[in-house]
């Protein structure tokens, strides 16, 4: 499987999906996420399901009101945060403790996005990956990114998977099964 160099670049294509990060990429510092989409795309939302090596399970998604997790924790795992564009930023200080997250996108508002940009994950030590978000027309989520432990190291895998429906679906679709819901798109905290 390819691995990011110190401050390198990867470019994940359905041909080449997968990448690793080193155990320094893995865990030090923060793994930032972001959709780097024009105004013309639309109404951006990023989100992550989580899921954490104590099986407790949820969302993050800022514009919905979910801005870390776990929920109401002193030293969150996981945040949501904007600053030019959406982003979602990774504690690698607490890697121990996660197994596994799902990136996804949806509009905020619900309406069909005309997606275009790059979902950009970068290091603490300044290595890139980069996912072209050429998707086309599509309402509802998609699936972008998913990231897993393994052994200490981050695997990132391409998904850019469109799903039809909300945000639970995406978590069925995935296996974040542990998560309980109020409606499609707000988990019980």
């Amino acid at each position: 499987m390819p691995r990011v160099a110190p401050r390198g670049r990867v470019l994940l294509t359905p041909r080449d999906p997968t990448v690793t990060l080193n155990r320094l990429q893995s865990g030090i510092g923060a793994l930032t996420v972001e959709a780097v989409c024009s105004p013309a795309v639309g109404d951006v939302s990023l989100g992550a399901l989580y899921e954490l090596a104590d099986g407790t399970s949820s969302i993050v998604e800022r514009a919905r009101g979910f801005v870390a997790g776990p929920h109401r924790s002193p030293t969150p795992v996981l945040r949501g945060d904007r600053e030019e564009f959406e982003q979602l930023v990774l504690d690698l200080g607490q890697t121990g403790s996660l197994r596994r997250v799902l990136v996804y996108a949806t509009s905020e508002s619900g309406r069909e996005l005309d997606w275009g940009g790059t979902l950009v994950t970068r290091t603490f030590g300044g290595s890139r990956v980069e996912l072209p978000l050429d998707l086309g027309v599509h309402r509802g989520p998609v699936a972008l990114l998913s990231i897993y432990v393994i052994d200490g190291e981050f695997v990132l895998r391409a998904e850019t998977e469109r799903i039809a429906g909300a945000v639970r679906d995406v978590a069925r679709a995935y296996g974040y099964d542990r998560i309980t819901w109020a409606d499609d798109r707000t988990p019980v905290v």
